[in-house]
């Protein structure tokens, strides 16, 4: 029996201390899901902190670009339409000016006795007439369709208005006084909004949209044209008859003028007959040129070949030992051959200069004694003429002088 109840207690005591080990169990646990909790609405809470200042600066950067754009916006219209933001006031107060001086001006006409309200009638036609041909005409101009039936009528109805104000100004009287200067002022009122939307019209859609480049190329082509028509008649004649036959921009002007050329001419751009044939002339005049220059070079070099031969020694003209006293005596002139004759010229050129001028006594005696200073032997024409400076056939003429007198 009391085995049995050691037993039961002891396994009570068991129970009991696995119940606390599970309930210590249970409360750490409860612990790390709290701190897990607790952190995770930590990072909750830091998350939507994070995505709330980025929506923040999300918002920031969006609000910034939109106003960013819109002063671009206003940038890029005052920059385009900076004329249309000055101009529409002035044609807004001077519309106001023109009806309400009409208005006066019309009613003390005795158009008001006709009907109350024609005077104010009168001046709407007038002023919003002005206005819708204006609004016309810029439409015509941006669209490429002719905008001059727009503008006479813009301008008529703004001239018929200014008339009838500069009249009624003409009439006013200031203190009494009849003053002439309000008709002038009523008068540029009238036309100032009229004429500064025309401006705008002009400085956007005109003829200014060309370059001045553009505009000079243009006025070049068409005096180019014009010369061209003028100059070559019958072929201007069949290139309109080309582009006439063939379909409407099928042929571009220069290939018809092209064409034409060659119908009329027999030729291509610039060319015909007679320059066909002044240019074979020309070319057989060059070759004759031709022909009669290498003939006189020919003769050139059979002349100077020639003189060497009746100058020089056996060994040429500038050997050492060609002296008079190896040489022997000189030959007498031969009788002429076909060449012209071994002592005379063929070419029927003047002898050259050096070779008849007077020797000078002064040359002979510096080659005399160049020869008594280095030799017989080394004594030749080359060694005279670097000694005075002047040609090899003078040279040679006082070598031959200085070796004759040696022998004499």
């Amino acid at each position: 029996m009391s085995s049995d109840m050691a037993g039961f207690y002891a396994e009570k005591r068991q129970t009991k201390a696995a119940d606390r080990e599970q309930d210590r169990l249970d409360r750490r646990e409860e612990r790390e899901q709290n701190r897990a909790d607790a952190q995770a609405r930590d990072d909750l809470r830091a998350r939507q902190r994070r995505e709330a200042l980025a929506e923040a600066k999300r918002r920031k950067a969006e609000q910034a670009k939109k106003w960013a754009d819109r002063r671009a916006a206003v940038t890029k219209w005052l920059d385009t339409d900076a004329d249309t933001a000055m101009v529409l006031p002035i044609m807004a107060i001077g519309m106001v000016a023109a009806i309400t001086f009409q208005v006066d001006a019309l009613d003390g006409a005795g158009f008001g006795r006709i009907f109350a309200g024609l005077p104010l009638m009168v001046a709407l036609v007038l002023e919003l007439g002005a206005g819708a041909a204006t609004v016309m005409t810029v439409r015509a101009a941006k669209d490429g369709r002719p905008a001059g039936p727009f503008r006479v009528a813009m301008w008529a109805c703004a001239l018929v208005a200014a008339t009838i104000n500069a009249a009624h100004g003409w009439t006013m009287e200031i203190d009494g006084e009849r003053a002439y200067w309000p008709a002038a002022v009523l008068f540029i009122v009238s036309l100032a909004g009229t004429g500064y939307w025309e401006m705008r019209s002009i400085g956007r859609h005109g003829t200014s949209r060309r370059t001045k480049e553009e505009r000079a190329k243009d006025k070049a082509r068409a005096k180019h044209t014009k010369k061209r028509k003028k100059t070559y008649p019958e072929v201007a004649a069949r290139a309109r008859e080309i582009m006439l036959a063939n379909p409407f921009e099928k042929v571009e002007a220069e290939q018809a003028w092209a064409d034409a050329w060659m119908d009329i001419k027999g030729a291509p751009l610039g060319m015909y007959a007679e320059v066909y044939e002044n240019r074979g002339k020309a070319q057989a005049a060059t070759t004759k040129a031709r022909a009669v220059a290498d003939e006189a070079a020919m003769a050139a070099g059979l002349d100077t070949f020639l003189d060497s031969l009746l100058s020089g020694g056996p060994k040429g003209d500038d050997d050492p030992g060609a002296s008079s006293a190896k040489r022997g005596p000189k030959s007498p002139p031969q009788a002429p051959t076909a060449l012209g004759g071994l002592g005379k010229r063929s070419s029927g050129r003047a002898p050259r200069k050096d070779a008849t001028e007077p020797l000078e006594q002064a040359h002979i005696d510096r080659a005399r004694e160049l020869l008594n200073l280095i030799g017989e032997d080394k004594f030749s024409a080359r060694e005279v003429a670097k000694l005075l400076g002047r040609s090899n056939v003078y040279a040679r003429r006082i070598r031959n002088a200085v070796t004759e007198s040696q022998e004499g």
